[in-house]
């Protein structure tokens, strides 16, 4: 980790970091089931002991983009229709929204806003996955959805010591990511990775949480950490925005190489990604309040550095 500025709170921020609730339990209880073939009342019971997992899993499950051709009545109903993978994406994805639905003002997002980043990115990355023919879809899509957790805790810090963090992006030419390590001793990136390895996820999601900016760093599962920046630059591009750091970065072509995306594929993939984004706005802007309203349409002519 970079030496930090003494008169800096790197390890309060560290501290904060770590009294993060652990990630509910009930994620990898429904995976244990699942793996073991367990009866649908198994699976029912477990996500019913948490009562405001429950209750989101029942919503986004009768969304359009979740489960297209199903009514949906109940929990069970909800699990069978699903299936499995789809089932281990919608109780991860409403795990995750405690630690975002908050107002993160560090990085003027409002309330709910980097939850609609999260959600858009994660859907966006599983498009993507499934669109070069990767088979750790579910990988993507939970280090995807957890890209920015690292902000959750860092926010309170960037507002307190917002003109610092300005003045090194002003009089240094820095990226936001980098006027953080100076200013702190640690990014919201690196929070991200240590966050997610205290809650003991994978090495793929860790690095794909740990370098979502910058992939061609990470000296391992490299792939999984560009899918992650792929996505997070579309979402943001295309209207789910990531607060001043939205407008503070800018694509770097080569990652599109590492994914082995070339010039010719960039067409449809964008065309791929603008119908999945008509259907993440659907999602987002769903009545259960479960999330927030849907943002402008900003799906620019030229997302990448590739023209098509």
């Amino acid at each position: 980790m970079p030496e930090a500025v003494s008169a800096f709170p790197t390890e309060e921020i560290l501290k904060a970091a770590e009294r993060l609730p652990p990630f509910p339990a009930v994620i990898w209880k429904v995976t244990a089931l699942l793996r073991r073939m367990a009866p649908v009342r198994e699976v029912e019971a477990v996500i019913k002991y948490d009562p405001a997992i429950a209750a989101k899993v029942l919503a986004m499950s009768r969304s359009a983009y979740y489960a297209r051709r199903y009514a949906i009545g109940s929990l069970s109903d909800a699990i069978v229709a699903l299936g499995d993978q789809q089932l281990i994406r919608v109780v991860m994805t409403a795990c995750a929204a405690r630690y975002f639905e908050s107002e993160i003002s560090g990085y003027e997002l409002k309330e709910g806003e980097l939850w609609q980043h999260a959600v858009a990115t994660a859907l966006i990355g599983e498009t993507v996955a499934r669109r070069l023919g990767k088979k750790k879809v579910l990988t993507i899509y939970t280090a995807a959805l957890l890209h920015d957790i690292g902000k959750s805790v860092l926010s309170f810090y960037v507002k307190t010591y917002m003109d610092a963090i300005l003045i090194r992006m002003s009089r240094k030419g820095l990226r936001l990511l980098d006027a953080e390590r100076e200013t702190f001793g640690v990014d919201h990136q690196e929070l991200g990775e240590m966050i997610a390895r205290r809650w003991r996820f994978p090495p793929e999601v860790v690095t794909g949480i740990g370098y979502h900016h910058r992939p061609k760093q990470a000296t391992s599962h490299q792939d999984i950490a560009a899918a992650v920046y792929v996505a997070n630059r579309t979402a943001t591009a295309m209207g789910w925005a990531g607060g001043i750091e939205g407008l503070a970065e800018a694509y770097e072509d080569e990652i599109f190489g590492v994914l082995g995306i070339s010039t010719s594929m960039v067409g449809q993939f964008w065309t791929d990604i603008r119908s999945t984004m008509g259907e993440v706005k659907q999602l987002l802007s769903d009545e259960s309040s479960i999330f927030g309203g849907q943002p402008e349409d900003k799906t620019p002519a030229r997302a990448s550095g590739y023209h098509h």
